[in-house]
């Protein structure tokens, strides 16, 4: 009985020192306290987060201040360049010889004078060669289909005093970005119709009405506006993605 009565302290030592008892060196300073995550697979980086910008107005092309802005409304073309000089409505687009002609295919680029206030209906349709546009300060609005199916068109710059955006204006064009200026308060059915390779356009607070399927099949657009601006409202009733702009 007394070797037994000897080892007895040694036993119950052991067994505590296993429980956690006396000898154990704690794992944390804090009772209950949980490891630390493994954040081996976090990767930090210095990068900046990319923020979408909203398009820009194009200025207007300084030719169109030597443009003529009296006499009979006129056009001449020389280079792939077709100026729309003198004042009032150009009465027909008699560069069109036939659909798809060899002068409609040379033109790239369009300038209508400040003079000029009105155009044939779809006075650029098809033109498929056209890139760029400068429309001046005598239009108030942009005739329906007047640029319908200028598929190569990048660039357009607005007047001082375009109101509104009539129907299909630019339906089927190849814009990827453009800015409607604070003059606009209405956009009509279709304007921007089709024009799938449409990513941005900004629309500003003038704008007040915009006509049914005014961006219809334009399924890469997102809508730069005000908040709570008129076109806000539509952009989340017609499901198109909306970013506000200050």
């Amino acid at each position: 009985m007394r070797r037994f009565s000897f080892l007895l302290p040694l036993v119950l030592a052991a067994t505590l020192t296993g429980c956690g008892g006396p000898g154990e060196i704690p794992r944390s300073g804090v009772a209950g306290e949980m490891d630390p995550p493994n954040n081996s697979n976090i990767q930090i980086t210095d990068e900046p987060i990319r923020e979408e910008s909203p398009p820009e107005a194009l200025p207007a092309d300084p030719a169109l201040a030597d443009i003529p802005e009296t006499g009979k409304a006129d056009w001449s073309l020389e280079d792939g360049v077709l100026t729309i000089s003198g004042s009032g409505s150009l009465p027909e687009t008699s560069w069109e010889r036939e659909y798809h002609d060899e002068t409609v295919q040379s033109i790239t680029k369009v300038l209508i004078g400040n003079g000029i206030i009105d155009l044939p209906y779809s006075a650029f349709g098809d033109h498929d060669s056209l890139v760029s546009v400068s429309i001046g300060d005598g239009f108030t609005y942009i005739p329906p289909e007047t640029f319908y199916g200028c598929t190569s068109l990048k660039q357009v710059s607005f007047g001082a005093n375009v109101a509104f955006i009539d129907g299909g204006a630019f339906e089927r064009c190849g814009l990827e970005e453009i800015a409607i200026p604070d003059t606009v308060s209405f956009i009509n059915t279709g304007a921007f119709a089709n024009c799938v390779d449409l990513e941005k356009i900004l629309i500003p607070a003038s704008v007040t009405e915009i006509g049914e399927d005014a961006f219809k099949n334009c399924e890469k657009l997102t809508i730069f506006a005000p908040k709570g601006s008129f076109a806000e409202t539509y952009a989340k009733e017609n499901g198109i993605q909306f970013l506000p702009v200050g």
